[in-house]
């Protein structure tokens, strides 16, 4: 969590606290609060963690004139399903509630699956299928020298009974490219319908094989910064570093070791609450997630955009790294 932080810092170049915190409330009413939440901010204390938005909530009420302290919509059902997904690497949509009854609702459309979390993450790699379901069961096991969260390709198709006995549990994760950069990178849509652990990036990185861009944990089974392609590197303007020596410059590990993850919470959907119709809340992408999509070539929209001949041949050479200099207007 301490590399993260400090990432954090750098990416951000700002003070993360409680007025950070005010200054980025994206929806507020008499139940419910969302912030957009930045990047290297965890959740909840723990060991390690030096400031959280738990934390920072007393005086965030403070700061917002409010007269009740928020508490987080942080619920575990009875199998230990974390519904907010939302760790020290994340950023994006997270709710808070205002009032004893709001959480209770909260909780039970969490617990019955109604709430639509939709995620953007850049992965390293483009998966083989424009979009596809993901159902692995997931838990803790041995990856090279440590244990972290792992996928059982083995339990595919058994039954729940079994699954829990062996310790996981069952993983369900939507995805669909939104975008991508030849055979390097895309930019994927991500929809959580169940909510464990770091299922998200287990997911992509050990299911899809095209971890996030970022993921230091779950991209190699070594704890090493994660190994990007060179064509990427260089799409992301990544330049090499000289040694002591003098020799030419390279690359360094530290360097990969910065990149923050790219996985970001861009909208929560509460269905027919209140008024009878969706309450859809969305977190705009921060600044150094925006760069990055700028370097990638990668855009949200794309697939929805009619582009003129020109356009597309513009993109297309852009996407080869030629240049795009005859193409008049751009």
């Amino acid at each position: 969590m301490a590399i993260a932080a400090r990432t954090a810092r750098r990416v951000l170049k700002t003070v993360i606290d409680a007025q950070y915190l005010a200054d980025n409330v994206i929806f507020s009413n008499n139940d419910l609060i969302a912030i957009n939440k930045p990047y290297g901010l965890p959740v909840h204390g723990g060991p390690g963690v030096v400031l959280s938005v738990a934390e920072l909530l007393e005086e965030f009420a403070a700061i917002k004139n409010y007269q009740n302290k928020p508490e987080l919509a942080h619920r575990l059902d009875k199998y230990g399903t974390d519904y907010t997904i939302m760790l020290i690497d994340c950023s994006g949509v997270l709710l808070l509630t205002r009032n004893k009854t709001a959480a209770q609702k909260i909780a039970e459309m969490f617990q019955s699956r109604m709430v639509k979390k939709r995620y953007l993450a850049v992965s390293v790699g483009v998966p083989r299928y424009e979009e596809g379901t993901i159902s692995i069961p997931v838990g803790y096991g041995r990856v090279g020298p440590w244990e972290r969260i792992i996928i059982r390709q083995d339990l595919v198709g058994k039954t729940h009974k079994e699954i829990t006995e062996a310790g996981f549990k069952q993983a369900i994760t939507k995805f669909k490219i939104l975008d991508e950069n030849q055979s390097t990178c895309s930019l994927l849509e991500i929809e959580p319908i169940t909510g464990h652990k770091q299922q998200i990036r287990v997911h992509l990185a050990d299911a899809l094989r095209c971890p996030i861009l970022g993921d230091h944990k779950f991209s190699s089974d070594k704890p090493q910064p994660q190994v990007i392609p060179l064509r990427l590197l260089q799409l992301l303007q990544i330049s090499g570093v000289k040694g002591v020596d003098g020799k030419k410059g390279r690359i360094r590990p530290w360097q990969r070791g910065q990149i923050p993850l790219h996985l970001h919470s861009h909208q929560l959907v509460l269905p027919k609450y209140h008024t009878g119709s969706d309450l859809v809340i969305s977190a705009p992408l921060p600044k150094y997630y925006l760069d990055t999509l700028s370097r990638l070539n990668l855009h949200p929209k794309r697939k929805k955009m009619n582009q003129s001949r020109e356009e597309e041949e513009y993109y297309r050479l852009k996407r080869l790294g030629k240049s795009t200099k005859k193409i008049v207007g751009f």
